[in-house]
């Protein structure tokens, strides 16, 4: 059965990889890359690999991980066998240990999953306010801008008002005279120019 598992070039450059890198994991575009393979063989000679029992699956942030099995029963005959006699010591058996550094990673993978969605929002709470303040601030330029239109208008409409002044008209006199500020007329008399007002002794030039 060995035997039958390097008879595809594939298959022997996936069983060299994993054999010669016993505690790493790959995912198929990784594999894709390191191996120059086209995807679909790729992902045939995975999947009979691990039904067989050779390799192991690890799914992880939606990426399915292979990863070689220390528990397959014939791993050092097939580790001589892809590698040679004398490369058979690159690829040590499993041993109990060898679960603690694959829980210690799962734990640092699930922190970083946790602290992501922290931080994407505080990110998002940050942007909110600042929406929120540049709004603000809009409103209240438009209100001042507003407010100074109006004051505007208002000193224009001041401005045209016209002034309306009120004419003192000329009043008759007890004696019969008829006098304003500049002038007066008496009786029998020729209208003449007066220099103050009803009443006052002031100088008078005839017209």
């Amino acid at each position: 059965m060995i035997e039958k598992l390097v008879n595809s070039k594939t298959r022997l450059k996936i069983l060299k990889l994993f054999l010669s890198h016993i505690d790493d994991r790959y995912y198929l575009r990784e594999l894709e890359r390191l191996l120059d393979e086209s995807l679909s063989p790729l992902r045939r000679q995975l999947v009979k690999l691990t039904n067989i029992g050779i390799l192991i699956t690890e799914v992880e942030a939606n990426l399915k991980y292979y990863k070689l099995n220390k528990n397959f029963e014939g791993l050092e005959e097939l580790g001589r066998m892809v590698l040679g006699k004398d490369e058979v010591a690159s690829a040590p058996t499993a041993s109990s240990n060898d679960a603690v550094p694959n829980l210690t990673q799962l734990t640092l993978s699930e922190v970083s999953t946790w602290r992501r969605p922290r931080f994407d929002l505080l990110v998002l709470s940050f942007i909110s306010v600042f929406v929120l303040i540049t709004a603000v601030f809009v409103v209240y330029a438009n209100n001042k801008n507003i407010k100074q239109v109006a004051s505007l208008i208002n000193r224009s409409n001041n401005t045209d008002s016209v002034k309306i002044t009120k004419v003192r008209s000329a009043t008759p006199a007890s004696n019969g005279e008829m006098a304003s500020r500049k002038w007066k007329v008496m009786p029998g008399n020729i209208p003449v120019l007066s220099s103050g007002e009803i009443g006052e002794e002031k100088n008078s030039k005839e017209l």
